[in-house]
């Protein structure tokens, strides 16, 4: 047992450079950017790679320069790189890891890894350590892979170069080749890549070649195109606001910083044989074309440029965000505690119920962040829930709450989740026309939902008489 596999991995110093590595990574980085905390990295998971490897192949030796070979064919190769970048999308999803030589001054680290195994700690302490800290190891190797993000497409500017409308565009993964621009000479109906510059600022009218009374000009924030006939603007085609809602949530991004305006932003006109063509730059929604037949036509993002097919249609069921359910559910539980409460009446029902709602919080928060989990906030969960719900049940158990009481506290939090959630299944369904409105609507559903279930519970058990 002295150089076993635990008590590699349970050492003093592979637990540190594992709290160490999952620090780094999820805290310093983005507090201290630089050469230290950029190099932190690569040296505590030096450490903590060769006696998780062990794991697998109990080879201590060949673990260590194994470990030393693939990080120096990482960083200091482009297939290397590619290949670890490859293994960590299949992992943990979309990820790239950069070749940089310079990394390689942390290969001394190894010699650390090395020392840990030839000098492992008392049995007793390490089996316990190993215990704990394997999961934690294993969550924190797994995270210090960049995961990829994906931002919306946006079109925010066209114009008319070299007998071409040219389309300029921005978005997609963060780690993949930015879309700078499509460009199509057969009015269109074909798209190709196009990397010449745009002018800085998007042009918001324009008018046809040779016919300057025949003139078109978008409206700001709207998807909307107004045309001049007889000397007054009039709408030549729009999207209504109810349908540009829709739309604005189909295309939203995952932070929102990285949201793009669904709005018409950019508009050119080219001449062609047989009339014109307008295109419209709308942001995240793509581009609106108007054909030499006067028809038209919104085209969505396909893989070469624009394509009618993969416009979304205003009919499709909107897409409310990741987030509602979740706030629904916690909302749910805390009306359903608080009317549980009220019928407890003892001020240490409290803290256990809080403990699990904050647990339940935790536990969603930690499995949904853009570094792919916290594992901090989700060990702490797995905690925080079940003390939490022993002592709610104790607490009440002992406060001798009649199951009539416990029954309206569940169905408090059922009713109160489905009232919130009722405006955003009507808003997806096209039953009501704005999100926002949908917005409104569940909390005040939720506020009420709670209030009846609260009131219910101080009916049935009548006026207090004290605390305990």
């Amino acid at each position: 047992m002295r150089n076993s596999a635990l008590a590699w991995i349970g050492h003093p110093l592979t637990v540190i450079a594992t709290v160490l590595l999952l620090l780094n990574d999820h805290l310093f980085k983005s507090l201290w950017p630089g050469l230290v905390t950029g190099k932190l990295s690569d040296v505590a998971g030096l450490i903590v790679a060769p006696p998780l490897l062990n794991l697998f192949i109990r080879r201590p030796r060949v673990s260590v320069l194994l470990t030393g070979a693939a990080f120096t064919l990482v960083k200091t190769t482009s297939i290397g790189a590619a290949l670890a970048s490859e293994a960590w999308t299949l992992a943990w999803g979309p990820s790239q890891v950069l070749a940089d030589p310079t990394d390689l001054m942390a290969l001394p680290a190894l010699y650390a890894a090395w020392w840990t195994w030839n000098h492992p700690a008392a049995r007793a302490a390490r089996l316990a350590r190993a215990a704990i800290v394997i999961p934690v190891t294993v969550l924190a190797v797994a995270a210090t892979g960049q995961t990829e993000v994906f931002r919306p497409y946006s079109a925010y500017a066209v114009d008319v170069a070299d007998g071409m409308i040219v389309v300029a565009t921005r978005g997609g993964w963060s780690m993949g080749p930015p879309r700078t621009g499509f460009a199509s000479s057969d009015g269109g109906n074909s798209w190709v890549s196009w990397d010449a510059p745009m002018p800085p600022l998007p042009r918001t009218s324009a008018c046809v070649p040779d016919q300057p009374d025949r003139c078109y000009r978008i409206v700001p924030t709207r998807l909307k195109v107004e045309e001049l006939r007889n000397g007054q603007w009039v709408t030549a085609w729009e999207i209504p606001p109810s349908g540009q809602d829709r739309l604005a949530r189909v295309y939203a991004p995952k932070l929102p910083e990285d949201a793009e305006v669904v709005a018409s932003l950019g508009i050119a006109i080219q001449k062609l044989s047989g009339g014109y063509v307008v295109v419209v730059a709308n942001g995240a929604d793509g581009i609106a074309l108007r054909d030499i037949s006067g028809i038209w036509h919104r085209l969505g993002w396909a893989e070469k440029g624009f394509d009618s097919s993969r416009a979304v249609l205003l009919t499709e069921p909107g897409r409310y965000e990741d987030s509602v359910p979740m706030t629904a559910l916690l909302a749910g539980l805390a009306a359903g505690l608080v009317a549980l409460g009220c019928g407890v009446r003892r001020l240490g029902f409290a803290v256990p119920a809080l403990s699990l709602w904050v647990g339940v919080w935790l536990f969603y928060s930690g499995l949904n962040t853009p570094i792919l989990f916290n594992p901090f906030a989700v060990l702490f969960a797995s905690v925080l829930v079940p003390i939490g719900a022993y002592g709610v049940i104790v607490s009440a158990v002992r406060g001798g709450t009649r199951l009539r009481v416990w029954a309206i506290g569940a169905a408090t939090a059922a009713v109160a989740y489905y009232a919130i959630m009722m405006p955003f299944y009507a808003w997806s369904a096209g039953w009501l026309k704005y999100y926002s409105l949908a917005s409104g609507l569940s909390i005040a559903l939720g506020i009420a939902a709670g209030s009846a279930g609260v009131l219910a519970v101080i009916k049935l058990k009548g006026p207090p008489t004290g605390l305990s």
